[in-house]
């Protein structure tokens, strides 16, 4: 099994990497929202697939300490900011927020994707600054004058790992980033009328929260996992390949690889079976 091919992709969760809730939840106000999450996280904290992500975070642990000792202080950044990344997503979705997941992660996937271009063209770096300069500027947009985007300045080396995340991005954007029709579909709602009937008033929208669904909870530990093995294989040529040459780097790697494999075949099973249907 080759240490770059993800074992599970997009194409894996058609239309269903946000997962939709079973039910809504009655819960209402903040503290009805932080009580219906705390039991939650202690809940899915015994799956298989938050093993996976404790595995991840001890390979990002790992992997910073083969660092050299003075490592590109850019590069060494951004490899700490997707680590923080997978460790924040990981709790969003643990507390039954798994539509909040993918916010996280896609800047996980920019960071990476950002580390391998300064690494191939040192001038990116500046260009991305440069690009986020204007971004801030906001005289330009009273004038009616719109930022460039960062993306359109930095120039991404070709590379099947970029490519894979970066094709990431544009569904991730859609379906669960944006407040777009994919975002907006994927979520559970119900209409409630006042409590007294007698009294005017509008219908409730009410929204369900948090994810009650255990079995889309287990998918977006899974996609979670994936994205993030994908980035920690992008930062292996920002550093010269030395995760590579280190054996238990490549033992820890290997075993999220192959628990991985068994965890997803329900879920490829699924997706065939959707196909079908």
């Amino acid at each position: 099994m080759s240490l770059a091919d993800p074992f599970l992709s997009m194409a894996t969760f058609p239309e269903r990497s946000i997962p939709r809730p079973e039910r809504v939840s009655d819960a209402t106000g903040l503290d009805g929202y932080l009580a219906a999450q705390e039991p939650s996280l202690r809940e899915l904290r015994s799956l298989p697939e938050f093993k996976l992500i404790e595995a991840v975070d001890a390979l990002y642990a790992h992997s910073v300490g083969l660092l050299a000792p003075n490592p590109p202080p850019h590069l060494a950044q951004l490899l700490g900011a997707c680590h923080q990344a997978l460790l924040s997503a990981a709790v969003t979705i643990g507390r039954g927020s798994p539509a909040d997941a993918p916010i996280i992660t896609r800047r996980a996937i920019e960071a990476a994707c950002l580390a391998v271009a300064i690494n191939h063209d040192p001038t990116n770096r500046d260009k991305w600054i440069a690009a986020e300069r204007r971004l801030w500027r906001w005289a330009d947009r009273r004038k009616g004058v719109k930022p460039k985007q960062p993306s359109k300045s930095v120039v991404y080396p070709a590379s099947p790992l970029v490519e894979s995340l970066r094709a990431k991005l544009e569904i991730m954007s859609d379906a669960g980033v944006h407040f777009a029709v994919g975002f907006l579909s994927m979520q559970r709602w119900r209409a409630e009328r006042p409590p007294d009937s007698a009294l005017p008033g509008p219908a409730l929208v009410r929204f369900a929260y948090p994810e009650s669904s255990r079995r889309e909870l287990e998918r977006a530990l899974m996609f979670l996992t994936s994205v993030h093995c994908e980035i920690l294989d992008v930062f292996v040529g920002c550093f010269d390949g030395v995760f590579y040459r280190d054996a238990q780097w490549l033992r820890m790697r290997r075993n999220i690889a192959r628990q991985g494999q068994l965890l997803v075949k329900p879920f490829r099973l699924e997706a065939r079976n959707d196909k079908r249907s």
